[in-house]
Protein backbone atom coordinates (compact mmCIF):
# COMPACT_ATOMS: atom_id res chain seq x y z
CA UNK A 1 0.00 0.00 0.00
CA UNK A 2 1.46 3.40 -1.03
CA UNK A 3 1.90 6.09 1.51
CA UNK A 4 0.89 9.69 0.24
CA UNK A 5 3.28 12.42 1.34
CA UNK A 6 3.86 13.80 4.63
CA UNK A 7 2.07 17.21 5.30
CA UNK A 8 4.91 18.69 6.50
CA UNK A 9 6.34 18.09 3.15
CA UNK A 10 3.85 19.74 1.26
CA UNK A 11 4.01 22.64 3.72
CA UNK A 12 7.99 22.94 2.66
CA UNK A 13 7.66 22.87 -1.24
CA UNK A 14 4.94 24.55 -1.05
CA UNK A 15 7.08 27.16 1.22
CA UNK A 16 9.70 26.91 -1.32
CA UNK A 17 7.71 27.50 -4.78
CA UNK A 18 6.45 30.57 -3.28
CA UNK A 19 9.76 31.94 -2.45
CA UNK A 20 11.06 30.70 -5.81
CA UNK A 21 8.26 32.79 -7.73
CA UNK A 22 8.37 35.73 -5.39
CA UNK A 23 11.75 36.04 -5.92
CA UNK A 24 11.65 35.84 -9.64
CA UNK A 25 8.33 38.37 -9.46
CA UNK A 26 10.42 41.09 -6.75
CA UNK A 27 13.68 40.17 -9.65
CA UNK A 28 12.71 43.51 -11.81
CA UNK A 29 11.96 45.96 -8.61
CA UNK A 30 15.07 45.29 -7.02
CA UNK A 31 17.41 45.96 -10.30
CA UNK A 32 15.01 49.06 -11.42
CA UNK A 33 16.29 50.52 -7.18
CA UNK A 34 19.94 49.02 -7.15
CA UNK A 35 20.69 50.60 -10.14
CA UNK A 36 19.04 53.71 -9.15
CA UNK A 37 21.66 54.41 -6.75
CA UNK A 38 24.67 53.66 -9.11
CA UNK A 39 26.26 56.12 -11.46
CA UNK A 40 25.89 55.99 -14.99
CA UNK A 41 29.62 54.77 -15.43
CA UNK A 42 28.64 51.78 -12.64
CA UNK A 43 25.86 51.19 -14.45
CA UNK A 44 28.03 50.38 -17.85
CA UNK A 45 30.70 48.81 -16.28
CA UNK A 46 29.02 46.01 -13.68
CA UNK A 47 25.78 43.09 -14.03
CA UNK A 48 22.09 44.68 -13.31
CA UNK A 49 21.81 42.88 -10.47
CA UNK A 50 25.32 43.62 -8.72
CA UNK A 51 24.71 45.75 -5.93
CA UNK A 52 26.64 49.73 -6.36
CA UNK A 53 29.60 50.18 -5.41
CA UNK A 54 29.01 53.47 -3.61
CA UNK A 55 25.37 54.12 -2.93
CA UNK A 56 24.60 57.93 -4.67
CA UNK A 57 21.07 59.40 -4.34
CA UNK A 58 22.07 61.60 -6.91
CA UNK A 59 19.92 59.79 -9.67
CA UNK A 60 16.68 60.18 -7.56
CA UNK A 61 17.32 63.44 -6.72
CA UNK A 62 17.43 64.35 -11.03
CA UNK A 63 14.88 62.25 -11.82
CA UNK A 64 12.51 63.56 -8.88
CA UNK A 65 13.11 67.22 -9.86
CA UNK A 66 12.48 66.52 -13.57
CA UNK A 67 8.82 64.21 -12.27
CA UNK A 68 7.93 66.17 -9.36
CA UNK A 69 5.47 68.62 -11.92
CA UNK A 70 4.32 65.56 -14.49
CA UNK A 71 3.34 63.68 -10.83
CA UNK A 72 1.17 66.07 -9.59
CA UNK A 73 -0.09 66.22 -13.01
CA UNK A 74 -1.21 63.15 -13.39
CA UNK A 75 -2.33 62.98 -10.10
CA UNK A 76 -5.28 65.76 -10.86
CA UNK A 77 -6.21 64.11 -14.23
CA UNK A 78 -5.66 60.32 -13.23
CA UNK A 79 -7.44 60.19 -9.81
CA UNK A 80 -10.85 62.43 -10.86
CA UNK A 81 -10.69 59.72 -14.02
CA UNK A 82 -10.39 57.16 -11.42
CA UNK A 83 -13.15 57.88 -9.43
CA UNK A 84 -15.45 58.79 -11.69
CA UNK A 85 -15.36 55.94 -13.54
CA UNK A 86 -15.98 53.73 -10.64
CA UNK A 87 -18.65 55.50 -9.15
CA UNK A 88 -20.73 56.38 -12.28
CA UNK A 89 -19.75 52.51 -13.70
CA UNK A 90 -20.90 51.45 -10.51
CA UNK A 91 -24.87 53.47 -11.31
CA UNK A 92 -24.63 52.06 -14.69
CA UNK A 93 -24.29 48.38 -13.70
CA UNK A 94 -26.80 48.59 -11.29
CA UNK A 95 -28.64 50.19 -13.48
CA UNK A 96 -28.39 47.08 -16.25
CA UNK A 97 -29.45 44.56 -13.29
CA UNK A 98 -32.42 46.68 -12.50
CA UNK A 99 -33.43 46.20 -15.95
CA UNK A 100 -32.03 42.66 -16.73
CA UNK A 101 -34.17 41.60 -13.56
CA UNK A 102 -37.45 43.55 -15.05
CA UNK A 103 -40.40 41.21 -15.67
CA UNK A 104 -40.22 43.36 -19.08
CA UNK A 105 -38.66 41.66 -21.83
CA UNK A 106 -38.09 44.82 -23.65
CA UNK A 107 -36.08 45.76 -20.41
CA UNK A 108 -33.98 42.57 -20.50
CA UNK A 109 -33.60 43.29 -24.77
CA UNK A 110 -32.33 46.80 -23.85
CA UNK A 111 -30.60 45.72 -20.49
CA UNK A 112 -28.16 42.72 -22.84
CA UNK A 113 -27.78 45.57 -26.15
CA UNK A 114 -26.57 48.25 -23.69
CA UNK A 115 -24.36 46.14 -21.73
CA UNK A 116 -22.54 44.63 -24.68
CA UNK A 117 -21.95 47.66 -26.11
CA UNK A 118 -20.50 48.51 -22.95
CA UNK A 119 -18.44 45.51 -23.52
CA UNK A 120 -17.28 45.98 -26.92
CA UNK A 121 -16.45 49.75 -25.66
CA UNK A 122 -14.12 48.22 -23.32
CA UNK A 123 -12.10 45.66 -25.40
CA UNK A 124 -11.31 48.47 -28.55
CA UNK A 125 -7.82 49.26 -28.22
CA UNK A 126 -7.59 53.39 -27.18
CA UNK A 127 -4.13 53.47 -30.18
CA UNK A 128 -6.61 52.46 -32.62
CA UNK A 129 -9.19 55.59 -32.31
CA UNK A 130 -6.45 58.17 -30.88
CA UNK A 131 -6.93 59.69 -34.98
CA UNK A 132 -10.77 60.47 -34.33
CA UNK A 133 -10.22 61.09 -30.72
CA UNK A 134 -8.20 63.99 -31.30
CA UNK A 135 -10.07 65.76 -34.04
CA UNK A 136 -13.10 65.12 -32.01
CA UNK A 137 -11.27 67.09 -28.95
CA UNK A 138 -9.73 69.62 -31.05
CA UNK A 139 -14.27 70.50 -32.23
CA UNK A 140 -14.66 70.98 -28.51
CA UNK A 141 -11.66 72.93 -27.68
CA UNK A 142 -10.42 70.25 -25.53
CA UNK A 143 -6.85 69.45 -27.03
CA UNK A 144 -4.06 70.43 -24.19
CA UNK A 145 -6.72 70.73 -21.57
CA UNK A 146 -6.92 68.82 -18.15
CA UNK A 147 -10.88 68.79 -18.47
CA UNK A 148 -10.56 67.28 -22.57
CA UNK A 149 -7.52 64.92 -21.23
CA UNK A 150 -10.47 63.45 -17.81
CA UNK A 151 -12.90 63.33 -20.65
CA UNK A 152 -10.81 61.33 -23.10
CA UNK A 153 -9.76 59.10 -20.35
CA UNK A 154 -13.63 58.42 -19.14
CA UNK A 155 -14.49 57.84 -22.85
CA UNK A 156 -12.49 54.37 -22.16
CA UNK A 157 -12.55 54.19 -18.39
CA UNK A 158 -16.22 54.18 -17.41
CA UNK A 159 -17.54 51.31 -19.97
CA UNK A 160 -14.53 49.30 -17.98
CA UNK A 161 -16.06 50.48 -14.39
CA UNK A 162 -19.59 49.09 -15.70
CA UNK A 163 -18.22 45.87 -17.17
CA UNK A 164 -15.98 44.96 -13.65
CA UNK A 165 -18.98 46.30 -10.99
CA UNK A 166 -21.64 44.83 -12.96
CA UNK A 167 -20.16 41.29 -11.57
CA UNK A 168 -20.20 42.30 -8.29
CA UNK A 169 -23.59 43.70 -8.19
CA UNK A 170 -25.14 40.97 -10.06
CA UNK A 171 -24.80 39.04 -6.85
CA UNK A 172 -26.22 41.33 -4.33
CA UNK A 173 -29.03 39.88 -2.62
CA UNK A 174 -32.42 40.52 -4.28
CA UNK A 175 -34.36 40.55 -1.06
CA UNK A 176 -32.16 43.46 0.11
CA UNK A 177 -32.88 46.09 -2.95
CA UNK A 178 -36.83 44.64 -2.52
CA UNK A 179 -37.14 45.17 0.84
CA UNK A 180 -35.64 48.71 0.46
CA UNK A 181 -37.86 49.76 -2.59
CA UNK A 182 -40.81 48.31 -0.27
CA UNK A 183 -40.12 50.91 2.60
CA UNK A 184 -40.49 53.63 -0.27
CA UNK A 185 -36.20 54.22 -0.96
CA UNK A 186 -35.86 55.16 -4.38
CA UNK A 187 -32.99 53.69 -6.54
CA UNK A 188 -30.55 55.98 -6.01
CA UNK A 189 -31.11 55.94 -2.47
CA UNK A 190 -31.15 52.45 -2.66
CA UNK A 191 -27.85 52.00 -4.75
CA UNK A 192 -25.89 54.53 -2.24
CA UNK A 193 -27.15 52.84 0.81
CA UNK A 194 -27.67 49.46 0.06
CA UNK A 195 -25.97 47.58 -2.83
CA UNK A 196 -22.77 49.95 -2.84
CA UNK A 197 -21.98 48.81 1.04
CA UNK A 198 -22.87 45.66 0.31
CA UNK A 199 -19.91 45.44 -3.18
CA UNK A 200 -17.49 47.73 -1.28
CA UNK A 201 -13.93 45.49 -1.88
CA UNK A 202 -15.45 45.01 -5.49
CA UNK A 203 -15.76 48.78 -5.31
CA UNK A 204 -12.24 49.23 -4.44
CA UNK A 205 -11.00 46.35 -6.14
CA UNK A 206 -12.33 48.06 -9.45
CA UNK A 207 -10.76 51.55 -8.61
CA UNK A 208 -7.32 50.63 -7.99
CA UNK A 209 -7.37 48.63 -11.09
CA UNK A 210 -8.85 51.55 -13.45
CA UNK A 211 -6.32 53.90 -11.31
CA UNK A 212 -3.28 51.83 -12.32
CA UNK A 213 -4.25 50.95 -16.12
CA UNK A 214 -4.91 54.51 -16.93
CA UNK A 215 -1.62 55.44 -14.52
CA UNK A 216 0.21 53.66 -17.45
CA UNK A 217 -1.52 54.72 -20.59
CA UNK A 218 1.47 56.31 -22.86
CA UNK A 219 0.06 57.21 -25.77
CA UNK A 220 -3.60 59.23 -25.08
CA UNK A 221 -1.44 62.05 -22.16
CA UNK A 222 1.29 61.91 -25.66
CA UNK A 223 -1.29 63.27 -28.20
CA UNK A 224 -3.88 65.16 -26.46
CA UNK A 225 -1.09 67.34 -24.27
CA UNK A 226 0.23 69.96 -26.05
CA UNK A 227 2.15 72.24 -23.23
CA UNK A 228 5.37 70.45 -21.88
CA UNK A 229 4.13 71.75 -18.42
CA UNK A 230 1.08 69.78 -18.29
CA UNK A 231 2.74 66.59 -19.08
CA UNK A 232 2.06 63.35 -17.22
CA UNK A 233 4.50 61.12 -15.81
CA UNK A 234 4.11 58.21 -18.19
CA UNK A 235 5.19 60.39 -21.05
CA UNK A 236 8.04 61.75 -18.67
CA UNK A 237 9.65 59.20 -18.20
CA UNK A 238 9.90 58.05 -21.72
CA UNK A 239 11.57 61.17 -21.87
CA UNK A 240 14.80 59.82 -19.97
CA UNK A 241 15.52 57.64 -23.09
CA UNK A 242 16.95 59.51 -25.45
CA UNK A 243 18.06 59.10 -29.00
CA UNK A 244 21.84 59.86 -28.63
CA UNK A 245 22.18 58.49 -25.40
CA UNK A 246 20.93 57.25 -21.97
CA UNK A 247 21.53 57.93 -18.40
CA UNK A 248 20.92 54.79 -17.17
CA UNK A 249 20.78 55.65 -13.26
CA UNK A 250 18.42 58.25 -13.82
CA UNK A 251 15.96 56.55 -16.00
CA UNK A 252 15.91 53.54 -13.46
CA UNK A 253 15.23 56.08 -10.55
CA UNK A 254 12.67 57.75 -12.58
CA UNK A 255 10.96 54.20 -13.21
CA UNK A 256 11.09 53.78 -9.54
CA UNK A 257 9.21 57.07 -8.55
CA UNK A 258 7.08 56.97 -11.13
CA UNK A 259 5.74 53.56 -9.59
CA UNK A 260 5.16 54.62 -5.98
CA UNK A 261 2.06 56.67 -6.60
CA UNK A 262 0.20 53.14 -7.38
CA UNK A 263 2.24 51.10 -4.88
CA UNK A 264 1.15 53.51 -2.04
CA UNK A 265 -1.97 53.44 -3.11
CA UNK A 266 -2.12 49.43 -3.21
CA UNK A 267 -0.01 48.78 0.29
CA UNK A 268 -3.48 51.05 1.80
CA UNK A 269 -6.25 49.34 0.03
CA UNK A 270 -4.38 46.16 -1.49
CA UNK A 271 -6.66 44.43 1.16
CA UNK A 272 -9.93 45.02 -0.50
CA UNK A 273 -8.28 44.76 -3.93
CA UNK A 274 -7.54 41.22 -2.47
CA UNK A 275 -10.63 40.92 -1.51
CA UNK A 276 -12.22 42.08 -4.71
CA UNK A 277 -9.98 39.17 -6.76
CA UNK A 278 -11.05 36.50 -4.99
CA UNK A 279 -14.93 37.92 -4.89
CA UNK A 280 -14.42 37.26 -8.77
CA UNK A 281 -12.54 34.65 -9.02
CA UNK A 282 -15.67 32.74 -6.98
CA UNK A 283 -17.78 34.09 -9.51
CA UNK A 284 -18.81 37.44 -7.12
CA UNK A 285 -19.74 35.29 -4.25
CA UNK A 286 -19.05 36.60 -1.15
CA UNK A 287 -18.32 40.32 -1.87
Amino acid sequence: MKRGVNPLTKVIITQIVLIFLMMVWLIPAYTMIINGFKSNSEILSSKALVPPISFSTYAFQQAWAGLEQPILNSLSVILPVAIISTVFGSMAAYYFDILSNSFSKRNKFFSDFAFTIVALATFIPYQATLMPLTRFMVSINGLGTYWGLIFAYLIFYLPTGALLMSIFISVVPARLTEAARIDGASDLRIFFRVVLPSVLPGFIATLIFIFIMSWNVFFIPLVLVTNPSMSLVSVSVESYTGGFGTLYNETFAAAVLASMVPLILFMFLGRYFIRGLMALGSGGKGV
